[in-house]
């Protein structure tokens, strides 16, 4: 009895040791947090910083002298095409205008003289009354008059220019800038721009693309020569997007070779006036069709020397290294060209505890997020 009992004492430390031992086994095991391998639609062509610029720019400037009568608009406002801006003092240039008219009225009557007295010599040389010269003389006295008709036309042509030039009309639609130059100044063909008119509806964003990407948009037939199945995407300063989609409108015709970069120009609607020329956004360049391909979080991605890989947790929960080829980051995921297949389950946090081999325990990123 008493080798009985103490048989039995002695399996019951046994079994409690290998239960112990087996507790700490599992509670040795690391909790990683790892996500699925999906496969998705990014269209991610890649980020930049853009500059937005107006699609066309006007200077103002006068173009006869006299003093600055009127601003007829709101300093930093919207002027349509068309609208009178600026007026200049008028009375020299009205005064310019009546003189040609009279001096064309005079070339005209004495035109009229003289061709009615080649018409009389025409008559006195058929009947043999004068010399032919006579009637050269006065063919010759009907073209000079003639040309001075059309020096006078010119000269009230040109003075009818200079009084439409006292007026400055608004070019284009746009907001106008404030004024360089007071009413009440003198200004002439010297006094530079008196103001800027800036379209803003629609407006241009320019970036600079790496040659590299864009050879790539090339190859897939995302870039042509006359246009591009690409949309462009902004972020404000203050980080949140902007409304309207954009469209790639022109591609630079050489390679700027201090940064090995390509401008891109892409035009927006802009009615709003949210975008201004002169501010800096970002850039979010997507294929307009894109195809699904195989993500995964940037935090499960190394790099060493051997260049990118993750670590993938098996069937049996043990640590596998596989290398990979990245393609393009899209936000908080990676594209995956090569070495990952849907569904295989990568570290995203805990790495720093794993290594090939090792048996962990993972956790779903989904669930840790709940």
């Amino acid at each position: 009895m008493r080798f009985i009992a103490s048989f039995c004492a002695l399996l019951t430390v046994i079994l409690m040791n290998s239960g112990a031992a087996a507790q700490d086994t599992e509670s040795n095991k690391p909790n990683v947090t790892v996500a699925q391998v999906q496969n998705q639609k990014t269209g991610n062509r890649g980020r930049y910083v853009g500059r937005i610029e107006a699609v066309s720019t006007v200077n103002l400037e006068a173009r006869v002298e006299g003093v600055l009568e009127k601003r007829n608009f709101k300093e930093g406002g919207f002027v349509k095409k068309g609208d009178l801006l600026f007026v200049i003092e008028k009375g020299l240039y009205e005064a310019s205008v009546a003189s040609s008219k009279a001096q064309l009225e005079g070339a005209q009557a004495t035109l009229k003289n003289s061709q009615l007295d080649l018409e009389r010599q025409k008559i006195l040389v058929s009947k043999g009354d004068v010399a032919q010269s006579v009637l050269d003389s006065a063919q010759a006295t009907v073209g000079a008059n003639e040309a001075s008709v059309g020096e006078a036309m010119a000269s009230l042509d040109t003075a009818n220019i200079n009084l439409g030039y006292t007026d400055i009309y608004a070019p284009i639609d746009g907001r106008i800038s404030k004024t360089a130059v007071g009413v009440g100044n003198l200004v002439n063909t010297n006094s530079g721009t008196l103001a800027t008119i800036s379209s803003v509806d629609p407006i241009y964003v320019s970036f600079y693309m790496g040659e590299k990407d864009l050879i790539e948009d090339r190859e897939k037939g995302l870039i042509g020569t006359d246009s591009a199945a690409l949309k462009i995407n902004l972020t404000m300063a203050d980080g949140k997007p902007y409304s309207t989609v954009g469209s790639v409108s022109y591609v630079g015709t050489t390679v700027e070779q201090s940064s090995d970069t390509i401008e891109v120009r892409a035009t927006f609607d802009n009615p709003d006036n949210i975008l201004i020329p002169g501010q800096f956004v970002n850039v979010i360049v997507q294929d307009a069709d894109p195809k699904a391909t195989l993500v995964i979080p940037q935090s499960a991605v190394q790099l060493d020397s051997k260049g990118h890989f993750v670590y993938l947790v098996d069937g049996d929960s043990k640590i596998e290294r596989r290398d990979i080829k990245l393609g393009r980051q899209a936000g908080a995921v990676w594209e995956v060209s090569s070495g990952l297949e849907e569904g295989e389950k990568v570290v995203t946090q805990g790495l720093q505890k794993v290594h090939p081999g090792i048996t962990v325990n993972p956790v779903e990123a989904k669930e840790t997020a709940s």
